[in-house]
């Protein structure tokens, strides 16, 4: 049920506004005032959207709605928002001939979650809006799928082949920040029944490991900060479920002879340098060629955070764009260092000081399944 407090907070909005306005409580109205409760219905229409249907009382000039939800997700709109309020108005021109009104309220990034609807009618006179009359009866609709323009509303990736491109999960990736996006996976392989994918974009930059020392993958600190600070920014509860546990294999670095480390389990990892020449994976089976399919331009948020961009001449349909360096999972040339694919796209097996900052393109397997 949608969290009582939620309700009080807007019933308590409503009378500090009624008050404020000098509106005269329901059943003390003049007799030429009394438009009485306004009569909606409220359903979501697509995945975004909250459709709120109003029946237009006697002589009212417009209505205010109110929108809160049990997770504190609802979207700025273009009339404006305080906290987990919608605070949206109709006037009398949009009230339609058969004296009903519309309003669409988007929503973003909700899941198993409720949106409960409350809306006032209001007259206008010489000191503009006043509340009027009851409000209406709360409505409340439940939202069960993914509220993100992009996703795949039922988690459906059946049709995806490798090579493809699906959304799955939210980051912030523009700069400066103005919530999270929707995150694009290129699907690397697919088996009967789940996705191997990684991340179309550098999503953030980081050091292999924060401080300089012996490590492998198993004990850095981008291994943790995958698997804990991303997992849960990233992923909700759903997704999460859809995420397998993958036993990731560290081979050893056969271009500069090192052992990786213990084969350990993960929900995020990273490629390792045996995924980078890897044909079944899309790659050029030589890590010094020149790969287009090996790089990856950062997100403008990656950016902001230290990850640098280089220019190698590669076209876009706006001109040229940058590339970066970013991240492997495989120890380099010595204990110190980790692997990356270089912004060139060719593979830097002798790798880069773990301290170092560089991309970070997370890698999971996903469950082929619907909600």
């Amino acid at each position: 049920m949608l969290k009582k407090d939620l309700l009080h907070r807007v019933v308590a909005i409503l009378t500090l506004i009624c008050v404020v306005m000098g509106v005269m409580p329901a059943g003390s109205a003049s007799a030429d005032e009394k438009p009485g409760a306004p009569s909606i219905s409220v359903k979501m229409v697509n995945d975004t959207d909250v459709e709120v249907t109003i029946s237009k009382t006697k002589d009212a000039d417009g209505f205010f709605v109110w929108v809160t939800s049990d997770y504190a997700g609802v979207a700025p709109g273009s009339y404006g928002q305080t906290g987990d309020v919608y605070e949206g108005y109709i006037n009398a021109a949009e009230v339609k001939e058969n004296g009903t009104a519309e309003r669409k309220v988007t929503i973003k990034n909700l899941t198993k979650s409720e949106v409960s609807v409350m809306v006032t009618a209001y007259k206008l006179d010489f000191s503009g809006f006043k509340m009027c009359g009851k409000p209406s009866e709360a409505k409340t609709v439940t939202v069960n799928k993914v509220a993100q323009t992009g996703y795949k509303s039922s988690y459906d990736f059946s049709d995806a082949k490798k090579g493809d491109v699906i959304k799955f999960g939210s980051y912030e990736q523009d700069y400066p920040v103005d919530g999270k996006d929707a995150i694009e996976w290129v699907v690397l392989q697919k088996k009967k029944d789940s996705l191997m994918v990684m991340s179309k974009y550098a999503l953030d930059s980081l050091p292999f490991n924060e401080e300089q020392e012996y490590i492998t993958w198993n004990r850095s600190t981008i291994r943790e900060w995958l698997n804990s600070v991303f997992y849960d920014a990233a992923f909700n509860e759903t997704e999460k479920s859809m995420i397998r546990t993958t036993k990731v294999k560290n081979p050893p670095n056969i271009y500069a002879g090192n052992n990786g480390g213990k084969t350990i389990k993960n929900k995020v990892f990273l490629l390792s340098v045996t995924d980078a020449v890897n044909k079944k994976y899309g790659y050029k089976s030589d890590y010094e060629a020149i790969d287009k399919a090996r790089k990856c331009q950062p997100t403008e948020y990656a950016k902001a955070q230290g990850l640098e961009e280089e220019f190698f001449n590669t076209k876009g349909s706006d001109g040229t764009v940058g590339t970066c360096d970013w991240w492997l999972l495989s120890t380099g040339l010595s204990l110190e260092r980790a692997a990356y694919v270089h912004a060139r796209g060719n593979v830097e097996y002798n790798g880069e000081l773990i301290y170092r900052e560089g991309g970070v393109r997370p890698v999971m397997c996903i469950n082929l399944k619907s909600e």
